[in-house]
C-alpha cells in the first residue's frame, strides 16, 4: 500500500516581477528538456519506490479596488515535484473547500489536479487522493490555505505561495503499477490558462527540501522496521504460550492415561 511521510515542507513568497521571470524562464527551460527526471522510478535497497509530489496553494491579492469578498484569486493543487503528469498514477483528487463555497467538495479527475478560486479568508482544505490501483478510502492530506504574506504588506506582484513536498512510497509495486509510474516521467502539456498562471511558480524541491525528505525517508524505514520486530515478537510469545499449553495439555492427558 502506498504511505506518505509529510516531513519535508516549507511556506514561502514568490517576490516580484524578476523572480517570476527567472521561474518562468527555467520552467520553460526544462519543458524544452525532455522528461522531467533523468533517474525513474526512485528506488531504494528495500525494494520501495517513492513518486515525489507536491501540494499547496498559490493565492495573488487582487488591490485595493477589490470586492469586499474577493481579496485573493487563489489556486490549491496536488503535483508531481517536478511537474509531471501525475494522471497514470493519480485516479482523482477531491479537494473539500470550506462549506461556504457553492459545491465545496471539487473533484478532479484529470491532470493538473487544481482548484481556482476568489475569496477572502483562510481556511483548512481536506485534500483526498486517489490511486488507480490503491486503498479504496484514499489518502488524505490537509493543507491550510495561505493569502497573505507573513511580513510586510501584500502587494499584486508577489503571490503568495504555501506549498509542501511529500512522497508516495510503494513497497514492492505490482507490475502494472510500476508501469502506470513510469508513464509519469513526462510533463504536462495543454494544462490550460489557469494553471499556466501559476506553474512558473512552481519548481522542484530546493536542497534543504530533499535533506528533510530524506530524514523523514529513513524515520519511516526505522519505524516500519520496529513495527514488524514488535509484531514479530508478539507472534513469538503467543507462540511460546502456544506451545506451553500444549504440553502442558498433554502431560495431564498423559497422567490420566496412566
Amino acid at each position: 500500500l502506498p504511505q506518505t511521510g509529510r516531513e519535508s515542507g516549507r511556506e514561502r513568497e514568490k517576490m516580484g516581477d524578476a523572480a517570476e521571470a527567472d521561474a518562468g524562464a527555467a520552467g520553460a527551460a526544462a519543458k524544452d528538456s525532455g522528461p522531467p527526471n533523468p533517474v525513474w522510478p526512485i528506488k531504494d535497497k528495500e525494494n520501495f519506490v517513492t513518486v515525489p509530489f507536491a501540494y499547496g496553494s498559490v493565492a495573488f491579492w487582487q488591490g485595493k479596488r477589490a470586492a469586499e469578498f474577493q481579496t485573493h484569486k487563489w489556486h490549491v493543487y496536488v503535483r508531481g515535484a517536478n511537474n509531471e503528469d501525475l494522471t497514470h498514477l493519480i485516479e482523482r483528487v477531491i479537494f473539500q473547500l470550506h462549506p461556504s463555497f457553492n459545491n465545496p467538495t471539487r473533484v478532479v479527475d484529470t491532470a493538473p489536479f487544481h482548484v481556482s478560486e476568489l475569496g477572502w479568508g483562510e481556511f483548512e482544505i481536506a485534500i483526498k487522493i486517489f490511486l488507480h490501483e490503491g486503498p479504496e478510502q484514499g489518502l488524505e492530506l490537509r493543507h491550510m490555505l495561505a493569502l497573505w504574506p507573513k511580513t510586510g504588506e501584500p502587494s499584486m506582484k508577489r503571490a503568495v505561495v504555501s506549498e509542501k513536498h511529500d512522497e508516495l512510497v510503494f513497497n514492492e509495486p505490482s507490475e502494472s503499477l510500476l508501469q502506470r509510474i513510469h508513464m509519469c516521467n513526462s510533463r504536462l502539456v495543454n494544462a490550460g490558462k489557469a494553471w499556466g498562471e501559476i506553474e512558473s511558480l512552481l519548481g522542484p524541491p530546493n536542497q534543504q527540501d530533499e535533506v528533510l525528505r530524506m530524514e523523514a525517508a529513513q524515520r519511516r524505514v526505522q519505524a516500519e522496521t520496529e513495527l514488524l520486530m514488535e509484531e514479530f515478537e508478539r507472534e513469538e510469545q503467543a507462540l511460546s504460550l502456544a506451545t506451553e499449553e500444549v504440553r502442558r495439555l498433554e502431560a495431564g492427558n498423559g497422567k490420566k492415561a496412566a
